[in-house]
């Protein structure tokens, strides 16, 4: 009785497949998942390069309709030797960190050449970045540049080294104000004090004695070296280095200062501190010994409540508002 019930059942096994595995419905089944899973890569494709491809439309289109104003503007870049600051774009449109400053030595088929002038180290992959360059100002037919976004076509590098570098040619050529926010000429050393520590201090500056720090009386303090504030709005501040001289904290263009800014309200006459980290964006020759340095808040400090001292800190885009109210009282 069993043997036979197990032929009966191989036989309905064999008589099942005895025309093959079906192989059209396979192939039926592999071109219905391609049918969705392709047009899903697509899109998913074109809306991670939604902005690359955007640009490369528009840069067409100007190109042919704008093309010799465009390339008046390139002659001239490439002539004057005009140096470029080139940044990283971020995608919430804020000027991220500092690549290089370079030079345009020609123009190709839709690529900028550059000549590295300066360049910051980095181990980051650039192909594909975009960039904002920013040039000193300068008019054409009576119309003002002074920047322009476009994206690396490629780059060379040597360990962190920056050895070469080919950008796109951007879409236009524009004039953009910089500076977001009306910086104040609050600079009285009995109004606003600074302290200032390296940035390798931040998990313990609070315990350590200030690198640089402004003086009430900056008169009795002739030939000695000390901080001196120009201006300052939410984003950022002037501050000069009077009489540099001795162990100073790296002072270069990127790099970071951990700053206490004490302001006294105007109105209850008592002092109120922020605590920040300013990144050094640009770094000039001022007046007699003196060394001028443009800074812009990049993360405020906030005292942890674990008794340490110690401080957390958290980014800042853009500005700190609550810095931005206070200055209010200052109009």
């Amino acid at each position: 009785m069993i043997p036979h019930a197990q032929l009966d059942y191989l036989r309905d096994v064999q008589q099942t497949f005895a025309h093959g595995s079906g192989r059209l419905d396979v192939i039926e089944v592999f071109s219905m998942i391609l049918a969705f899973v392709v047009p899903l890569v697509s899109l998913a494709a074109l809306w991670y390069y939604r902005r690359y491809l955007w640009f490369l439309l528009v840069r067409l289109l100007t190109r042919m309709f704008l093309g010799k104003s465009q390339g008046i503007i390139e002659n001239y870049l490439v002539s004057k030797g005009v140096v470029m600051e080139v940044s990283i774009l971020e995608e919430d449109g804020t000027v991220g960190r500092n690549v290089c400053f370079a030079r345009i030595e020609t123009v190709l088929n839709g690529k900028l050449m550059l000549q590295l002038v300066k360049a910051a180290p980095t181990r980051v992959d650039l192909r594909g970045k975009r960039v904002i360059c920013f040039v000193k100002q300068f008019a054409l037919r009576g119309k003002k540049y002074n920047s322009f976004v476009t994206y690396i076509h490629s780059f060379e590098r040597k360990g962190t080294v920056l050895k070469k570098m080919v950008l796109l040619t951007p879409m236009r050529y524009r004039f953009i104000i910089r500076r977001r926010h009306v910086r104040k000429r609050v600079n009285r050393p009995d109004i606003i004090r600074i302290k200032a520590w390296d940035i390798a201090k931040r998990h313990f500056f609070h315990s350590k004695k200030p690198d640089l720090y402004s003086v009430p009386d900056p008169a009795r303090y002739e030939g000695k070296t000390f901080l001196e504030v120009g201006n300052i709005s939410a984003g950022g501040l002037r501050l000069f280095v009077r009489n540099p001289r001795g162990h100073l904290p790296s002072l270069r263009v990127n790099d970071q200062l951990v700053l206490r800014i004490s302001l006294k309200d105007p109105g209850s006459r008592q002092f109120f501190y922020f605590t920040v980290i300013g990144t050094i964006r640009s770094r000039f020759r001022a007046d007699g010994n003196c060394i001028g340095l443009g800074l812009q808040f990049t993360a405020l400090g906030e005292k942890m409540v674990d008794g340490t001292g110690r401080f957390s800190w958290s980014s800042v885009s853009g500005e700190i508002k609550a810095l931005d109210q206070f200055l209010k009282k200052f109009e």
